[in-house]
């Protein structure tokens, strides 16, 4: 007989039969049955055998559960420069998951099929944290991003992965909205190496209709990540027609970073394609990246990049001489110009970034196993 926590499981529709239930961490009881979920700023008050916003934290027997934890909805090997990162291990492959779900509603979310499902993790398959690391070292990929949809949700889980990654010797990397609350933020962060944060707009009138949240929790996250942490990260604007590419936008949005992260942390503008609720708006024209790019240049901004269009702006050039140092064409690595220590190869310019592998190889016996461990439990799954 089905217990009380499988049948309800069931009716949500979002969670893979597994052997037990994840138990989430920041919650609280509260009067009534509800639980408060103070993961991110929504704080989400959940009923009795209902989920949050985010579809897979849910309240089973006034206890919050993790629906997410060891049940990827997606897995594959990216390039890093598609997270995107060009100034963490350029030129290396990465190892890419996410589940279902996400705490921001956004009408243009190019990931919707997994971010907006209610039934996606029916389908997922069950990777507990270790076996997830074995998989990277597997594929040789000396890093682990969380990305797809918004990892912050199954913070647990990345946590737990993160644990192991450090064992194997391997980086780990988010790919985030930003949108977390203070109470969780160094527990997620104090154990990632890289980061990139979606700054989706810079007006409160956006987030608010568009993404139906707020600004400015995203603006604490960069500040939070520029002065109590260690994390490299990198910032990405998605520029949408009539919506957030107004100039005096570029130009607002890039002098808050110079002021308050620093000329050093690199901002991509990427170009919009036509996605989910958004189908009305064209695609962004590649004049608009440009215009962006040489506003935010212009203020101050040391490393702007353009993406999902092929450019010269997706070229790493150093603020200092203009050499171009690592040269790229879409997501790959042509030429890196770069010395050993990430100095410009023709003024000596110290371009930042983390440009080496801070953990080194993976030693070749711990290689082996997790070739064999992963082969032996995982050769059906392809990536």
């Amino acid at each position: 007989m089905a217990t009380k926590v499988e049948a309800s499981m069931q009716d949500l529709k979002i969670l893979q039969k597994s052997e037990a239930l994840h138990e989430a961490r920041w919650w609280e009881a509260e009067p009534g049955g509800k639980v408060h979920c103070y993961l991110c700023p929504r704080h989400c008050h959940i009923g009795e055998g209902q989920a949050g916003f985010c579809y897979i934290r849910a309240n089973e027997g006034r206890k919050l559960y993790s629906l997410g934890y060891a049940h990827p909805a997606a897995l594959q090997i990216d390039p890093i420069e598609k997270k995107p990162l060009n100034h963490f291990m350029p030129g290396t492959k990465i190892f890419s998951m996410g589940t279902a779900g996400c705490n921001m509603g956004c009408f243009f979310c190019q990931n919707w099929d997994i971010s907006k499902s209610r039934s996606d993790q029916v389908n997922s398959s069950y990777i507990p944290p270790e076996d997830v690391v074995l998989l990277a070292i597997r594929n040789g990929c000396p890093s682990i991003a969380f990305t797809y949809n918004e990892p912050t949700i199954w913070g647990e889980y990345v946590i737990d992965i993160c644990q192991a990654a450090k064992e194997y010797g391997l980086n780990t990397v988010m790919v985030s909205n930003g949108y977390i609350t203070y109470e969780a933020f160094h527990d997620i962060y104090d154990h990632i190496d890289a980061a990139n944060i979606d700054l989706k707009a810079f007006t409160e009138n956006f987030y608010g209709k568009i993404t139906l949240t707020h600004l400015q929790p995203v603006l604490d996250t960069l500040k939070w990540l520029k002065n109590e942490t260690n994390v490299w990260f990198e910032i990405t604007n998605l520029i949408i027609p009539t919506l957030n590419d107004a100039p005096a936008e570029s130009r607002a949005l890039a002098e808050w970073i110079l002021e308050n992260l620093g000329p050093d942390v690199p901002l991509h503008f990427t170009a919009f394609h036509p996605d989910f609720k958004l189908q009305d708006k064209p695609r962004t024209p590649a004049e608009t990246l440009h215009g962006a790019r040489r506003i935010a240049l212009e203020a101050g901004l040391h490393y702007v990049y353009e993406g999902n269009i092929y450019s010269d702006g997706a070229n790493t050039v150093c603020p200092s001489c203009k050499a171009v140092l690592v040269e790229r064409s879409w997501h790959s690595v042509m030429k890196n110009r770069l010395t050993g220590d990430g100095r410009c190869s023709k003024c000596g310019w110290a371009v930042a970034g983390r440009w080496v592998n801070p953990r080194g190889q993976t030693p070749a016996k711990i290689a082996a196993r997790a070739q064999g461990v992963a082969d032996a439990k995982y050769s059906d799954l392809n990536l």
